[in-house]
């Protein structure tokens, strides 16, 4: 009987559907990433383009080097202006035209007698390394002393003891001189880290004995030839 109703339902189409297996679902799409658009750092600032890697080749780094000296120079006698507003008149001149002398001396006397015994100890150093820390250093000086000088215009003209005038102008002026230094000897000591030990440790001398000198040279400078420290009327 039961069999009878089997055939009968078979024949009716009424027969059970047939289990379907599953579709699974499909992967999730990965989220789509824009590319990183490059970061838009703007125009180098004044310190980075005076401080920082000139263009490559003789002739361009050439020029950079002379572009530092002369920037140099400049925010020296920015400075000089500053102290000298507290006679005015012609001091303003003689003061603006006695700071870049110390820079200029250094460079022009210290560094090539600097270069010719770093030469004496087969120091791995060419001409042209040795200009650009020499203006590295001067361009950091110069940068120090303009800074400086708002501020010391400010303090001279409103002091009312001219040595502490004087005080405060000799403070400004070592410590440009000693960030100067610094950035001279990092510049000059790049090329000399590719030597050997005995070569390293007689430039180390040699720097030190430039670095004495160069403060020497310097301060004798400043104090004969500015008329707020009683050199040069």
């Amino acid at each position: 009987m039961q069999a009878h109703a089997s055939y009968v339902d078979a024949l009716a189409g009424d027969a059970p559907p047939e289990p379907q297996g599953s579709t699974p679902p499909p992967p999730p799409e990965a989220p789509h990433v824009a590319p990183a658009s490059p970061v838009d750092e703007g125009a180098p600032s004044f310190a980075k383009s005076l401080l920082g890697d000139g263009p490559e080749g003789a002739a361009g780094a050439l020029r950079d080097d002379a572009r530092r000296f002369a920037a140099a120079l400049a925010l020296s006698a920015m400075y000089g202006l500053s102290i000298g507003t507290r006679d005015g008149g012609l001091s303003i001149l003689k003061h603006a035209a006695a700071v870049p002398l110390a820079p200029l001396a250094v460079a022009g006397l210290g560094v090539p007698a600097l270069f010719i015994v770093l030469t004496l100890f087969d120091a791995p150093i060419d001409p042209p390394a040795a200009v650009k820390a020499a203006a590295r250093g001067a361009a950091t000086t110069g940068l120090v002393l303009g800074g400086l000088a708002p501020a010391m215009a400010l303090f001279v003209t409103t002091s009312s003891s001219r040595v502490g005038a004087a005080f405060s102008a000799g403070l400004g002026l070592i410590l440009a001189g000693i960030f100067g230094l610094r950035a001279f000897l990092g510049a000059i000591g790049v090329p000399l880290g590719r030597a050997s030990a005995g070569v390293r440790t007689m430039s180390g001398f040699a720097l030190a004995g430039f670095a004495i000198f160069a403060t020497a040279l310097s301060a004798r400078v400043w104090w004969s030839t500015l008329p707020i420290f009683g050199g040069a009327p």
